[in-house]
């Protein structure tokens, strides 16, 4: 299969539309360097299986918050909304993300015992992994395999992902009851992750544009106390932080292109209205000025292109 890059494009309900593998092999490889890609809050129908290689990442997913380091990793069921921040100077991460069409095809005996126990269980959104306990220890194991027979295409590939990905969820099958326990993913939180949903849509929409936080409110459908409680309990800042760094993260992606834009150009194309204000927070989220951000990609693409 390959490794796969990761690309923001979603659709008109803020779902990734990326296709992940191929139809007859729906699975796709990342192997993310998290100080340039970044994971901002997101979902997708697929599920996604995830070991960390090194660093420290703060992942936010169903309302908790919790550290991961290497070692250490977490799966997402279909359609919950999940965000990741790297706490270290360095981190890496291997990733899989797949339809549960890849275990099985069809309403057949593996759906019913393995699939669907997770697919359909509205009470386990995600889950922390951790090499500490036993089962998750080899579910880890084999996360890995799977991902290191698919990134690098080894022999026999296809059968030897299906063969990971389905023990994966042999174990995840089979520990579910025990997994729910421990989390508090309520009816309520997952209306409101539907509605904040709709507000990350159109702040990605229209973060070039003069935005209030009175229209955030209004495309999520609520009240401006209600949308403020919503970013905080469900992503842990609030609307305008969170404008403010999906604004920033837009900018870093511009200026990766090196496509002649001045930097005031650029900061006004993302919705900047000063271009001083922009050079302060852009020094503060990435710790350099948006010049010094463009020598250092310019210095890693030359290197790259010696290698």
């Amino acid at each position: 299969m390959g490794l796969t890059y990761s690309v923001d494009r979603v659709d008109e309900n803020g779902r990734e539309m990326l296709t992940y593998g191929t139809p007859d092999f729906p699975v796709a490889f990342f192997d993310d360097d998290l100080t340039k890609v970044a994971v901002p809050p997101h979902w997708h129908e697929e599920f996604e299986l995830v070991v960390i290689k090194n660093g420290t990442v703060r992942m936010r997913i169903a309302g908790d918050s919790f550290l991961l380091t290497a070692g250490e990793g977490y799966f997402t069921n279909h359609g919950v909304l999940h965000a990741a921040a790297l706490q270290s100077n360095t981190g890496r991460q291997h990733c899989l993300v797949f339809s549960p069409r890849l275990i099985s095809q069809g309403k057949d005996l593996v759906w019913k015992s393995y699939v669907a126990p997770v697919l359909e269980n509205p009470r386990l959104p995600y889950i922390h992994l951790s090499p500490s306990v036993p089962w998750q220890k080899e579910l880890l194991c084999h996360i890995e395999e799977a991902w290191e027979y698919g990134a690098y295409d080894r022999q026999d590939f296809p059968i030897q992902v299906r063969y990971h990905l389905s023990q994966s969820f042999s174990l995840i099958a089979a520990n579910a009851a025990q997994i729910e326990d421990g989390l508090h993913y309520t009816d309520r939180y997952h209306q409101d992750e539907i509605r904040i949903k709709k507000a990350l849509l159109f702040i990605e929409r229209n973060y070039s544009e003069d935005i209030t936080i009175d229209a955030i409110a209004d495309s999520a459908g609520v009240s401006v106390s209600t949308c403020l409680r919503l970013f905080r309990s469900v992503l842990g800042t609030t609307p305008v932080r969170y404008l403010i760094g999906y604004r920033l993260e837009k900018s870093a992606e511009e200026i990766r292109k090196s496509d002649g834009r001045t930097m005031a150009e650029i900061a006004y194309s993302c919705g900047f209205s000063e271009a001083s204000y922009f050079n302060r927070c852009f020094r503060r989220e990435f710790s350099m000025t948006p010049s010094e951000y463009l020598s250092r990609h310019r210095e890693e693409e030359s290197s790259l292109g010696e290698a």
